[in-house]
């Protein structure tokens, strides 16, 4: 098995060849809303027929405060945002959770949505 890892500028790079499988877990939340849909819609013309999308983004809720260490580059996504743009896939998974973080030293919350969706063949 091959895997091609390689890090990037998640708002210029653009997939040009076909994946198996792409997963982003605590990094998608620096896409503005306004990019989402082009950034997504790469992702999954160059997700191989039977492959997978594998990911986890930050979600706004009302009862969860800024995290201490938030950047000014993060853009929380809205609740089940992440679900609509792969309506057409399968989902194999969908889940929202909150979880306790400790993440900058100070003890804190956040909501996230994870997904695994796949193309179909």
């Amino acid at each position: 098995m091959r895997v091609n890892a390689f890090q990037t500028d998640l708002l210029a790079f653009r997939l040009k060849e076909e994946y198996d499988i792409l997963f982003s877990t605590g990094v998608l939340h620096c896409i503005p809303p306004e990019l989402r849909g082009e950034v997504l819609g790469n992702y999954k013309q160059f997700t191989r027929p039977g492959g997978l999308n594998v990911f986890s983004v930050f979600v706004r809720k009302p009862f969860i405060g800024k995290a201490p260490d938030s950047k000014s580059t993060s853009h929380k996504w809205i609740s089940g945002e992440l679900f609509t743009h792969y309506h057409d896939w399968r989902m194999e998974f969908i889940t929202e959770q909150v979880f306790d973080c400790a993440s900058g030293g100070v003890a804190h919350q956040h909501a996230v949505n994870r997904m695994i969706a796949r193309k179909e063949a």
